[in-house]
């Protein structure tokens, strides 16, 4: 039976954002030690969105799963018959599964949220999957920090004992969760941006500081008060005789290091996310050398994730398909996601055309594929 999940919750009123605090972070980073993943995990999915660099750096670091591709692999050493059929059925069944590619980006959320559960929904045949349906992460809870994983329909804050789910009926990832260092640099922004904010407001006009006449009385102080104040606001007036005015150059208070901190919170919330490979970007030689590491760096990143989720899927659902499907017969195919090599397409080119002089060449479509170039026929010469 598919989990019963409320379309609305008492949470969708409530923004984890308003009046946070560090001590309030800690509390709830505590509570996720003990397996209440709930308020800590709504925290979380509000700041994704709410911060540019916190959502530009996890749309990078996961931008594989829109460009990459699965196939199905067989072992090379197996017999064929029984590989190609086996490589048959994963790669039907992974073809019935509508929400695939979306279901995988939710999966590789759990590399920043620390885990991620999508159920399977049946087709009503034999064990194949039509959906594999998100379950947002603050339904989850657990007895302790690796304790079973229980199922908390009404998000409840302090609960520990939800509903106890069937593990075969879930892909589960656990990871782990790069937003708990990427959440302190996100509260040290805010706290720079409103301290920035209060400067800026403070700091537009110059500060006014008037000096009463001698012999000035509480009476006579409460009046020169209000004159000053207006006096301040409206930039022009008159003193009484022997009364002064004192200015503060509020140029110093350019000088607060706000843009720096907050520029270095955003530096680490990048190295945190992309494991230090865009910091590269602020580096000297960044488009040459630089940004070609950098770019095989993040190639590199890319890779290694997507070989976690393929453990996911070879284990949670292929292993459940060829049991049923080919029982007491080993496993020889699994399915594969991998990330395309991004070829030099100068070096290519170049190759090809040294393929020329061994009388060899490459079909067009192959060509256009590995180039991303619309390749046209030259016209012909009278």
């Amino acid at each position: 039976m598919p989990l019963q999940r409320p379309n609305t919750i008492w949470r969708d009123w409530y923004n984890p954002l308003e009046g946070l605090t560090v001590k309030r972070i800690v509390g709830m980073e505590d509570a996720a030690d003990r397996g209440q993943f709930s308020d800590l995990q709504w925290f979380w999915h509000h700041m994704e969105r709410t911060d540019v660099t916190v959502q530009a750096a996890i749309s990078r670091r996961l931008s594989f799963v829109a460009s990459g591709d699965w196939e199905i692999r067989t072992n090379e050493s197996a017999d064929a018959t029984l590989a190609a059929e086996q490589a048959d059925l994963l790669r039907y069944a992974y073809n019935r599964i509508a929400n695939f590619r979306d279901a995988t980006l939710f999966l590789a959320s759990s590399f920043f949220r620390g885990y991620a559960h999508l159920e399977k929904i049946g087709t009503g045949y034999g064990n194949l999957v039509s959906r594999l349906e998100p379950i947002p992460q603050w339904f989850w809870v657990r007895e302790g920090m690796n304790g079973r994983w229980r199922f908390n329909q009404d998000s409840k804050s302090q609960e520990s004992r939800g509903e106890l789910v069937m593990r075969e009926d879930f892909c589960v990832m656990e990871s782990s969760a790069l937003n708990r260092a990427i959440a302190r640099h996100f509260f040290a922004k805010q706290l720079a941006f409103a301290d920035w904010d209060q400067a800026l407001e403070l700091g537009a006009n110059q500060s006014f500081f008037f000096i009463e006449p001698p012999g000035t009385t509480d009476e006579k102080h409460l009046e020169y008060q209000n004159t000053a104040e207006r006096l301040a606001s409206s930039g022009r007036g008159s003193l009484p005789h022997g009364a002064d005015v004192k200015t503060i150059d509020p140029g110093a208070r350019n000088k607060l290091p706000y843009y720096d901190r907050i520029r270095y919170c955003d530096e680490q919330i990048v190295m945190a996310a992309t494991g230090g490979l865009l910091s590269m970007l602020t580096e000297s030689g960044s488009g040459t050398l630089a940004g070609g590491a950098h770019a095989a760096g993040l190639l590199a990143l890319a890779r290694s994730d997507a070989q976690r989720l393929s453990e996911i899927y070879q284990r949670d659902l292929d292993q459940m398909w060829l049991t049923e499907f080919f029982p007491h017969q080993p496993h020889v195919a699994y399915f594969n996601f991998d990330v395309p090599q991004q070829d030099d397409a100068i070096a290519l080119l170049g190759a090809i055309g040294n393929l020329s002089w061994a009388g060899y060449t490459v079909e067009q479509k192959q060509l256009e594929e590995k180039t991303g170039l619309k390749l046209l026929p030259l016209p012909q010469k009278p």
